[in-house]
């Protein structure tokens, strides 16, 4: 097959700024949105996508809403004040433990894209995993899955999930799943990137950039596509 590689990689739609979002789920990053757009011009991206992670399911969701609110008029501003690459709007949100999501699909209809991930109750039993991940999928404002087996090395084995009807179900709903190229994720794993293409699955690579250096991090997503035999 005609492996991917580095150059056919056009963008990067995971990365976390230090944009304040009120009572971030989880940790924010380290850099502004400018420069990471400024970093992915300098990779010669023709997009780049900034998902900070949502604020936390707890507050209300009128500040939620707010919140999302103000950082999407900071981006729309930042698309028009932008050339040479393509700006998007969009945002990391959790898959709770019942399998709905931590923003309403109202708030999401706003956003140019929006990833979901399992950030809590990874070692949950095979069956609510698998139905976390599902319903996910099966919602019309979902695109990407972040580190779906939410392994994270030497630290947190891969979740148990009945993965041959997840990727089912990402293939008739296209949706993508991500190959995280952050280097203690490296989730999808090969072994099951090269499962999921005999379902059709389509495949988004992105670094999950916490700070601008992060984002160079692209090649060892790139290594984990080639393993599992990912075509341009």
């Amino acid at each position: 097959p005609k492996l991917i590689d580095l150059k056919d990689i056009k963008g990067d739609l995971h990365l976390h700024s230090n944009f304040p979002i009120e009572k971030p789920s989880h940790a924010s990053g380290v850099d502004s949105i400018e420069e990471m757009i400024k970093r992915a011009k300098e990779l010669s991206y023709e997009y780049v996508g900034v998902s900070d992670h949502s604020p936390s399911f707890n507050l209300s969701k009128e500040r939620i809403k707010a919140t999302i609110e103000k950082r999407t008029k900071y981006v729309q501003s930042l698309k028009k004040s932008t050339k040479d690459i393509r700006v998007l709007n969009g945002l990391e949100i959790d898959i709770l433990g019942d399998g709905s999501l931590s923003v309403p699909d109202e708030i999401l209809e706003a956003l140019d894209y929006c990833i979901a991930g399992i950030h809590s109750g990874h070692r949950g039993e095979k069956e609510i995993i698998t139905k976390r991940l599902i319903s996910a999928l099966n919602n019309p404002h979902v695109d990407i899955i972040s580190h779906p087996t939410n392994r994270l090395l030497n630290e947190r084995e891969s979740s148990e999930a009945d993965w041959e009807a997840i990727f089912k179900v990402a293939a008739k709903n296209n949706k993508l799943l991500e190959i995280n190229a952050y280097p203690n994720r490296l989730d999808l794993r090969d072994d099951l990137v090269r499962v999921a293409q005999k379902y059709g699955v389509k495949f988004i690579i992105n670094t999950d950039a916490h700070e601008v250096s992060q984002m160079d991090n692209m090649r060892f997503g790139v290594a984990v596509g080639r393993r599992g035999w990912v075509t341009v």
